[in-house]
C-alpha cells in the first residue's frame, strides 16, 4: 500500500511539473480558434536621421537612367578593375534630406522606404519611361543576444519585421531562455533609450509597442531560474575547486619540505 502511494505521489507531480514546464514555454497562450487579433500600428519602418540609402534605379533604356545611378569613383592604383558596379549611396541630413543626382535636395526622413520609391519614380518618370526604383536602407540592422540559438545581428530586409520573426532568424529560443520577461532596447531619434518588456506566452505582444521591430532595437532573452542557478552552481563549484587544488598543492609543498628536513636530520646522524 506505501509503495503504492509514493508512486501515485512520483507521478502526480511528474505530471504537475510538465504542465508547468509547458506553460513557461508555450507562446501566445489562450487565444481561441478563429480570434482575431488587432495588431499593433505604424509597422513599416520609416528612414531616419543618418540612415545609409542605397537608390537604384532601372528601365528599359539603361542609357536614360545612367544620370541617377552615378558609379562610385575610387582612385586607380595600377590594380584590376572591380567586375560588379559600386553605387553612390546616400547618408540623410540631420535635417531629414538626401542630395540625389538631378532632382537636388529630397526630404526623405519619416517615409517608408516604399513611399521614397514611389517619390522617385513620379519625379524621374516625368524625363524617363516607365522607371523602376529600388531603395535599400544599408543601415537597417536589429541585435539579438541571450539565450537564442543564433544570437547576432541580422538585416532587416522588409519594412516591417515582427517580434516573433526576429526569434525565428535567431533559430527561437532555446529551453533556458525567459519567455515572460523578453527585454527590448529601443533608441528615438532624441537619442533617449527605451526599454520595453513583452512576454511572449501572452497573446496581448500583438498589441505591444515592441511587436513591430524598429532598425538598431536589441532583442534580450534573460536566462530562467535553471540556467541562473546551474551557473551559480557551477562557479561554486569551479571555486571549491580551485580552493581545494590550492590546498592539495600547499600540503603536497610542506609534505616534501617535512621529507626533505627528517632525510638531512638522518644523513647528518649517520654522518656522526
Amino acid at each position: 500500500m506505501k509503495k503504492c502511494t509514493f508512486v501515485l505521489l512520483v507521478l502526480t507531480t511528474i505530471f504537475f511539473n510538465s504542465c508547468k514546464l509547458h506553460k513557461n514555454i508555450a507562446y501566445m497562450q489562450g487565444i481561441d480558434t478563429m480570434q482575431v487579433v488587432n495588431l499593433a500600428k505604424n509597422a513599416a519602418a520609416t528612414i531616419t536621421v543618418n540612415d545609409v540609402l542605397n537608390i537604384t534605379v532601372s528601365a528599359s533604356n539603361p542609357e536614360a537612367v545612367a544620370l541617377y545611378n552615378p558609379p562610385v569613383i575610387a582612385p586607380f592604383n595600377g590594380a584590376s578593375l572591380q567586375q560588379t558596379p559600386s553605387f553612390q549611396t546616400y547618408r540623410v541630413s540631420p535635417d531629414g534630406y538626401i542630395d540625389y543626382p538631378a532632382l537636388g535636395r529630397i526630404k526623405v526622413e519619416g517615409l517608408t522606404y516604399h513611399e521614397l520609391e514611389t517619390l522617385l519614380k513620379n519625379e524621374i518618370g516625368e524625363t524617363v519611361a516607365d522607371p523602376i526604383v529600388k531603395v535599400v536602407i544599408q543601415s537597417n540592422k536589429i541585435t539579438i543576444l541571450g539565450e537564442v540559438n543564433a544570437p547576432g545581428r541580422y538585416d532587416i530586409t522588409n519594412d516591417r519585421l515582427t517580434i516573433l520573426e526576429a526569434l525565428g532568424m535567431a533559430r527561437d529560443l532555446n529551453i533556458y531562455g525567459q519567455r515572460e520577461n523578453v527585454l527590448i532596447v529601443r533608441e528615438d531619434a532624441q537619442g533617449n533609450r527605451n526599454f520595453i518588456r513583452i512576454d511572449l506566452t501572452k497573446p496581448d505582444i500583438f498589441n505591444s509597442p515592441a511587436f513591430y521591430l524598429q532598425k538598431n532595437d536589441v532583442v534580450y532573452v534573460e536566462p530562467n531560474k535553471y540556467r541562473k542557478s546551474n551557473s551559480s552552481y557551477n562557479a561554486q563549484k569551479s571555486f571549491n575547486l580551485s580552493i581545494l587544488s590550492t590546498v592539495i598543492s600547499g600540503i603536497s609543498v610542506i609534505t616534501t619540505m617535512v621529507a626533505l628536513l627528517v632525510n638531512n636530520g638522518q644523513n647528518n646522524s649517520s654522518g656522526k
